[in-house]
């Protein structure tokens, strides 16, 4: 009889069941013994996922990994423990602390009580240039070493070619989206780059975290092999690979070739640059709109005019010679960026 009282009373004051009593008290205890910590630090969070933007949280920030092996530095995988529960947490979102952005790599939120993640610190920047001659750049995570490193030989031609592979890691967002396989990065600083190139089947973009979501992809993983800087169409000033690669979407264009293709100038003079689409050695019609493709040079140094839909002009006032003029060669069957040099006397 005195458990059907206990019935009624439950439905008349919303008693809440066992399950919940304990995760409102975790909550509560939470509460009051969070802010009591050594480990305590506010840092910056990703306010929604892929969204660029970011905005303070306090959290407790412990070691992620036992690093007492030495295969992983203890420095590069954080525990990040959040004071509210439900706090949001997705695989692959960013944070930004102590210098460094930290992309998560790990979490256990399906039927987990304690909102935490863990997070590895970001080592480099993947930086590319996009269809529409944009470039664009990601913080990423970079394997400690290279497996298999070696010097292959080929023998029909006695050229020596790089091997060795390595592991990358990034958020997967509506830009990484577009990196496709045998796509090249470079890495370093100028005059050292080191370029590396996505493996045939080296791209990881379908590890859904909902089954039959494909848009539930958080985390890009990138097999990349070692490969060669092309000075040719590698931009080694900003570290960009294949910037000066340009992209068409006609099957009758296979080249977009700017007269004169010396790309400097002296200082003092100016120059009349004619740009034209190819099939082979043939000229095809197509028109150009000209445009400096971003800001490293000063405008002061230069005066840049387009003349009609295949020529444009530059004037170099001053020299500058930290950064090239790039300049944007875009048309509905491809675009091009052409650099220039604005040189001192000779």
């Amino acid at each position: 009889m005195a458990y059907r009282y206990y019935v009624a009373d439950a439905s008349i004051n919303g008693f809440t069941s066992a399950s919940a009593g304990w995760v409102n008290d975790f909550q509560a205890n939470l509460n009051y013994m969070f802010d009591n910590a050594s480990d305590l630090q506010t840092i910056q969070e990703e306010t929604s996922f892929s969204s660029g933007s970011y905005a303070d949280v306090v959290v407790r920030i412990n070691r992620g990994i036992n690093s007492y092996t030495g295969e992983k530095l203890g420095d590069d995988f954080k525990l990040i423990i959040f004071k509210e529960l439900d706090h949001s947490i997705d695989l692959g979102r960013f944070y930004y602390f102590d210098s460094n952005y930290w992309l998560t790599y790990n979490t256990e939120t399906i039927r987990n009580l304690a909102s935490s993640c863990i997070v590895r610190r970001c080592n480099n920047v993947l930086r590319w240039m996009d269809s529409d001659g944009s470039i664009l750049q990601t913080p990423c995570v970079i394997d400690y070493a290279y497996k298999n490193p070696r010097d292959q030989v080929i023998k029909a031609s006695g050229l020596t070619t790089p091997g060795g592979y390595i592991r990358i890691y990034t958020q997967q967002n509506s830009d990484t989206n577009k990196i496709k396989e045998n796509q090249r990065f470079l890495f370093g600083y100028p005059d050292n780059w080191v370029c590396l190139k996505v493996y045939g089947g080296g791209l990881h973009n379908f590890d859904n975290l909902e089954t039959l979501d494909n848009s539930t992809q958080k985390l890009l993983t990138l097999e990349v092999a070692v490969s060669y800087i092309n000075e040719d169409t590698d931009d080694v000033s900003l570290g960009i690979a294949d910037r000066y690669t340009f992209t068409t979407s006609s099957s009758s264009v296979n080249n977009i070739v700017v007269t004169p293709n010396s790309g400097s100038i002296l200082e003092g003079d100016s120059q009349l640059f004619d740009v034209r689409y190819y099939s082979g050695s043939v000229v095809v019609s197509g028109s150009f709109v000209f445009s400096i493709n971003d800001d490293n040079v000063p405008t002061g140094n230069y005066s840049f005019a387009t003349i009609d839909e295949n020529t444009f002009s530059v004037e170099n006032t001053t020299r500058y010679l930290d950064y090239p003029l790039a300049v944007l060669c875009s048309g509905s069957s491809g675009s091009r960026i052409f650099n220039i040099d604005l040189r001192g006397d000779w």
